[in-house]
């Protein structure tokens, strides 16, 4: 795995400038570990009907115990693996966006104290990026119906210390550009892999919380792969069923 060259993106939460590689969502500008490379879905034929019959049943993605601020973003998971990995993908979903101030809030709030700061000088120029490979302004309003969505369509995850599980997370990203347009603009899959880490003093409360922090190891990040492929299984995804 390549090391980012790019202190701007260290942290995590968008594209290089002028390619499509990602690094890992650590969500510090000077300490995040890795890049991870993306690959575009390959068409194929859908699968038969006895291969539905034996993919294998999807992961209920663990419920927040609440929502936090405006955006509603979902907090308090349980202090579990599965908890580890929705709160991997709740971070993903609401950091990966083209408005700076919805970038910061959940770079910060998903980020521990140690790392806040550098979350939120990181959060403005992933949106610069993210905005830049789509074409639209880097900076001010953006046209009416411009908007990115960011879909988990599949996790795995392993226990990598007392408190620690490194969680990988396959996304489905979709762009508009104006408003409309039935197609949208953009839509590609990635797969990053995020170090999460259970607080019991996160964001203040005393039942505890997980957050991302840099990873100090390279990780072999698992292979993108369409959700109901042999490729998908191959790979060690997970499909996602949806949450309880």
């Amino acid at each position: 795995m390549k090391i980012s060259d790019d202190p701007v993106l260290d942290w995590g939460l968008g594209p290089p400038r002028h390619t499509l590689r990602w690094v890992l969502i650590a969500l510090v500008a000077a300490v995040a570990a890795g890049v991870v490379v993306w690959l575009l879905f390959r068409s194929g034929p859908a699968p038969t009907q006895a291969a539905a019959r034996t993919e294998p049943v999807g992961i209920t993605l663990a419920k927040p115990s609440g929502y936090h601020g405006e955006g509603g973003y979902p907090i308090g998971f349980p202090k579990t693996e599965l908890g580890a990995a929705s709160a991997a993908a709740a971070a993903l979903e609401a950091a990966w966006t083209l408005d700076p101030d919805q970038a910061e809030q959940a770079a910060v709030l998903y980020a521990p104290p140690d790392q806040q700061e550098a979350a939120r000088a990181g959060a403005a120029a992933v949106v610069r990026d993210w905005r830049k490979t789509l074409g639209l302004p880097e900076e001010g309003e953006l046209p009416p119906g411009a908007g990115l969505r960011t879909t988990t369509i599949g996790v795995q995850w392993r226990s990598r210390a007392a408190d620690q599980v490194e969680v990988s997370v396959l996304v489905q990203v979709t762009a508009t550009k104006d408003a409309g347009v039935d197609t949208p603009a953009y839509s590609s899959p990635y797969a990053m892999s995020l170090l999460m880490a259970w607080r019991p003093d996160a964001r203040g409360g005393a039942r505890g919380d997980w957050v991302n922090i840099p990873d100090p190891q390279q990780v072999v990040v698992p292979k993108v792969a369409a959700p109901g492929t042999p490729e998908f299984r191959a790979a060690g995804w997970k499909p996602i069923a949806g949450t309880q």
